[in-house]
């Protein structure tokens, strides 16, 4: 599992699309589409509901999704803390 996954399940939950999620990302859509599956197939679970206009969790994507969100925000925290330890601020 890789942080970008985590933020690409993020923002298309936020979106509510895979393209949407994609051009916030400035990334391409098929991009976001192979990440969301690999995360999928690694996790063995369907995170999305894929309708034609609009995608919404599955009950497993809504068990997922804080952790995700707290995986991120682990993150960055990290990442903050080890810049103040090396004075890169």
């Amino acid at each position: 599992m890789e942080l970008r996954q985590l933020q690409f399940f993020l923002e298309v939950e936020k979106q509510q699309s895979f393209t949407k999620a994609a051009k916030s990302m400035y990334v391409a859509q098929p991009a976001i589409s192979k990440s969301i599956a690999k995360l999928e197939q690694e996790l063995g679970v369907i995170l999305f509901k894929r309708a034609e206009k609009k995608v919404t969790l599955t009950p497993e994507g809504l068990e997922f999704f804080p952790h995700a969100k707290n995986m991120i925000e682990e993150a960055a925290l990290a990442k903050l803390k080890m810049e103040e330890l090396s004075g890169l601020e």
